[in-house]
């Protein structure tokens, strides 16, 4: 028997869904760009300027243009999303075989084997699938019952289930 019911998707989530996502390493960008800026200091401490100093403030560089291009972008295309699919909500629809969303903007049906991992965030769940893409369900209106068959598909295919 399916289980079928409608989200209502904000602007806000969808951002703070892609900051997630584009920070989601931050760490280990931390700790590379703390290792180039206190080899590159004691370099120019010493009088030398070495090719990882060269290589690594061109990355810095190009972090400090790359990030910010890439949230725009985000916000862009996030904003003009919104602006088609309005206040008008999403339904979806699953069974044992796909999962499948409708909105007035187009419908879309993924059998359960293209998602590759569930990320659980308080507000949301991202069905991850193929090349970085993927599904922003937001809890508030998704049924407890959907969320367990959810996760039961995703336990069945032996798919990984992060709590984030």
């Amino acid at each position: 028997m399916p289980i079928e019911f409608d989200v209502h998707i904000t602007e806000k989530l969808l951002r703070r869904v892609a900051r997630r996502r584009l920070f989601q390493h931050w760490p280990r960008l931390l700790f590379a760009v703390l290792l180039i800026v206190v080899s590159t200091v004691l370099e120019i401490r010493q009088g030398t300027w070495s090719t990882f100093s060269t290589v690594g403030v061109t990355a810095l560089g190009f972090l400090l243009l790359i990030y910010p291009a890439i949230e725009i972008r985000q916000w862009r295309s996030i904003a003009a999303w919104k602006r088609m699919q309005g206040d008008a909500p999403v339904h979806y629809r699953l069974n044992e075989e796909v999962l499948q969303a409708q909105s007035h903007l187009g419908s879309t049906e993924l059998k359960w084997t293209v998602f590759r991992e569930l990320i659980e965030h308080h507000d949301c769940l991202l069905l991850a699938f193929v090349q970085g893409n993927h599904l922003t369900l937001p809890r508030e209106g998704v049924p407890p019952e959907a969320l367990d068959f959810i996760r039961r598909k995703f336990q069945e295919l032996k798919l990984p289930v992060k709590r984030a």
